[in-house]
């Protein structure tokens, strides 16, 4: 089927409202004792870990989009349940991560958000929603439409800043390669005219997108690996539009087309993911994925 730009602008509209409205909920349990568990997934505790707060946001969510699935014959993806697979055989399916950096929650610290996107059976994403509750900052795009901050077309800083910010996972540090990243980062720092190096491992992966959208120069990238994880679908469909949309560059570890809808898994480890404020950063960044040991 196809999805007029009424049909887009009205499904925009309804995922706004649905991610604004879980990740109020999800900050009004902020400052409340929240227990968590940890369900089957990757091989981090950012991965596994999930709360009360994930399912009553999902909830949340799923009830402002059931109407749109009905009526457009809609797949759907999300975080806290099981993948029905509607999305291989639907035109289009809602992509959902309900609250993205749940370990950043639990911890009372910054680093959560709401995403919801639009993402067609080719794996592309046409319409993106991040909420950010600790801010109240509502990130919105619909395919060709640029990217727009609490309603407002957002346009990426320009800061007097020489450093080179590395946004990345708590878990990269324990990977085999991690110093030989570091160190390569620093040589290309220099050759850059770009120092220090300012690593931040804070948030989860919406968020860290987000901060690099927000920064002067700053990649947030995963390699490859063998165990599952590496993040999924839900962590890069919305984030991945709005950078097509601001000319910041998004692909696979390979260079590649981000493609989000594998009908093996939803994990990404096997592809890994690179975003990169400009060419010549990514271009090395995915260079280096072929240079480190994994």
């Amino acid at each position: 089927m196809k999805l007029s730009s009424e049909d887009l602008t009205s499904l925009r509209d309804i995922a706004l409202r649905a991610a604004q409205e879980a990740g109020r909920y999800i900050q009004s349990q902020f400052d409340k004792h929240n227990d968590r568990h940890y369900k089957q997934g990757g091989d981090t505790p950012a991965s596994q870990v999930v709360t009360a707060v994930d399912a009553t946001a999902q909830k949340i969510i799923l009830k402002h989009l059931e109407d749109s699935i009905q009526k457009y014959d809609l797949g759907l993806l999300t975080e806290e349940q099981a993948d029905d697979r509607s999305r291989l055989i639907k035109d289009f399916f809602w992509c959902i991560d309900p609250m993205d950096g749940t370990l950043a929650f639990i911890e009372k610290r910054s680093g959560y958000a709401v995403s919801v996107a639009l993402v067609t059976h080719a794996g592309d994403p046409i319409i993106g929603v991040v909420y950010v509750p600790d801010s109240e900052e509502t990130y919105t795009s619909m395919q060709g439409s640029g990217v727009q901050l609490n309603s407002v077309d957002f346009k990426r800083p320009k800061l007097n800043d020489e450093s080179i910010h590395v946004f990345m996972d708590r878990s990269m540090p324990t990977q085999p390669y991690f110093d030989q990243v570091t160190s390569q980062l620093a040589d290309y720092a220099i050759k850059q005219n770009k120092t220090p190096i300012e690593f931040h491992s804070n948030f989860g992966a919406v968020r860290n997108v987000i901060e690099v959208l927000n920064s002067g120069t700053g990649c947030y990238f995963k390699f490859p690996k063998r165990n599952k994880g590496g993040g999924s679908i839900w962590d890069f469909a919305a984030t991945r539009l709005f950078c097509e949309e601001l000319g910041v560059c998004v692909s696979n570890a390979s260079g590649e087309s981000l493609h989000l809808n594998n009908p093996d898994n939803t994990f990404m480890n096997e592809v890994g993911v690179v975003y990169a404020t400009n060419k010549e950063l990514s271009k090395w960044i995915i260079q280096l994925n072929k240079r480190v040991s994994i």
